[in-house]
C-alpha cells in the first residue's frame, strides 16, 4: 500500500467526517517545532550543503501546504549532504578527465617526436585515469539514482507531486489608490443618508 499523502496536499472531495479524521491522524504525528530556517550544526562548514538546506527551506516555506515537519530534518540532512557530496564526486571526475586528456596530448607529441617508450608510459597513466574517471562515473550515478530517490520522498520531482499540487501562498494585494478614496467617499455618502 502507497505511503498516505499529507492532508493538505489532498484535493479530492472528502466528507466532513473523513477530513476531521484525517487531520486527527496527521495532528498526532505533527511535531510541535517547525524546521528550522537555517542550516542544523551537522551540516555548518559544508558550503554545498548549507545552501541546498536554505533553498529547500525557503522553497517548502512558499507552500500553504506542510509538506515536510521537523520529522523529515534527518532526511533533508542526509540529502543535503548527498548533494556535496555529488558535486565534490563531479569536480574530482572533471579533474581526472583533464589529466586524461592532458596525456593524451602529450603523447600524441611524444609518437611525433619518436619516443615510443615514452609514449607507451604515458599510455599507462591515460589508462589508469581513465579507470580512475569510469569509477567515478560509477560512485556518481548511485548517488545522484539514491538523491532520485530521496527527491520523491520530499515531494521534489513532478512524478512525486503529481495530482498533489499545492497551492502556493496568495501574494499580498495592494489596494489601488483610486479604490481607497472610491470606499471613503461610499462611506461619507453612507454616513450621511442614515
Amino acid at each position: 500500500m502507497p505511503a498516505r499523502k499529507p492532508s493538505s496536499l489532498i484535493n479530492r472531495h472528502e466528507t466532513a467526517a473523513e477530513r476531521a479524521e484525517r487531520e486527527e491522524r496527521d495532528a498526532a504525528l505533527r511535531p510541535n517545532r517547525t524546521l528550522p530556517q537555517n542550516p542544523p550544526a551537522s551540516l555548518r562548514g559544508r558550503r554545498t550543503a548549507e545552501a541546498v538546506w536554505r533553498r529547500l527551506i525557503r522553497m517548502y516555506g512558499e507552500l500553504d501546504a506542510e509538506i515536510v515537519t521537523r520529522l523529515d530534518m534527518g532526511l533533508i540532512e542526509d540529502f543535503c549532504i548527498l548533494a556535496e557530496q555529488v558535486a565534490e564526486l563531479d569536480a574530482m571526475r572533471k579533474a581526472s578527465f583533464s589529466q586524461f586528456e592532458l596525456l593524451d596530448i602529450v603523447r600524441k607529441k611524444q609518437l611525433e617526436d619518436g619516443k615510443f617508450e615514452s609514449a607507451v608510459k604515458t599510455g599507462m597513466k591515460m589508462e589508469e585515469s581513465f579507470q580512475t574517471t569510469l569509477k567515478l562515473d560509477g560512485r556518481v550515478d548511485r548517488k545522484r539514482d539514491l538523491m532520485f530517490k530521496m527527491r520523491q520522498s520530499l515531494y521534489l520531482t513532478p512524478r512525486a507531486r503529481a495530482g498533489t499540487a499545492p497551492k502556493g501562498k496568495a501574494p499580498e494585494e495592494e489596494i489601488d489608490p483610486m479604490d481607497a478614496l472610491l470606499g471613503k467617499v461610499n462611506e461619507f455618502v453612507n454616513e450621511k443618508v442614515e
